[in-house]
């Protein structure tokens, strides 16, 4: 799946992303506001989509990104990832 804007992935796209890079397996109409950790998101996970995340948005994501609120639901990571890429 080819994130139409690189820099700031809408939460749609990211859901899409994520299952075609391996780090979650989704269902095609996962909520936009779905809980993340429920859905599998676990520390492999987390280290799958941070490796993931820096690789395609060319970004570093610290410790102080990986919170709870900012990995929560696709809406929230969107949110994360956007902020990184500005």
């Amino acid at each position: 799946m080819e994130v139409t804007n690189k820099n700031s992935p809408s939460p749609t796209e990211l859901i899409d992303w994520l299952n075609d890079e391996g780090v979650l397996e989704l269902d095609w109409d996962f909520p936009l506001d779905g809980d993340l950790v429920a859905a599998g998101l676990d520390s492999l996970a987390i280290a799958r989509l941070v490796a993931a995340v820096e690789d395609r948005f060319e970004v570093e994501l610290g410790p102080e990104d990986l919170t709870k609120a900012n990995l929560a639901t696709p809406t929230t990571l969107a949110a994360l990832v956007a902020l990184r890429t500005a």
